[in-house]
């Protein structure tokens, strides 16, 4: 998947929608394309978010306390955008089932494009808003 399929997926979702092209080709140029393996752990429950993950291919297990609570298998989610952003721990472990290939983007990386960008800080906001007005 080249860069600008990447920033197309990317701008998809509701955490990007509002953001402006520049933006998002800079979060996926400071991203990492990665394959993982069946059980690897993207998101720690309990962990500062490292962060942000947008799934490209396969499913994820969301566990809380060890327990399944959600999977996600849509091309496009993102997970972990919450405790990136807060720079609060994670409320829940979000782990591969099978191979995954993901798109791993820095904390760092994202906050610095929010300090230029509000519009991304403000779609950003607005998706963890509805996400959790959801719980």
């Amino acid at each position: 998947m080249d860069s600008a399929e990447l920033v197309s997926l990317l701008g998809k979702n509701d955490a990007f929608d509002s953001a402006p092209q520049e933006a998002l080709e800079q979060l996926v140029a400071a991203a990492e394309l990665t394959t993982l393996e069946d059980a690897s752990q993207l998101i720690n429950q309990g962990k500062s978010g490292e962060s942000i993950w947008l799934l490209i291919e396969g499913e994820l297990d969301v566990l809380v306390d060890g327990d399944l609570v959600n999977q996600v298998a849509e091309k496009g989610a993102v997970v972990g955008e919450i405790s990136a952003v807060s720079q609060t721990p994670a409320t829940a472990t979000v782990q591969s089932k099978g191979e995954v290939k993901a798109l791993r983007i820095p904390e760092e990386a994202l906050h610095e494009v929010m300090k230029t960008t509000p519009q991304l800080a403000a779609s950003m906001l607005r998706s963890m808003a509805k996400y959790l007005g959801r719980r």
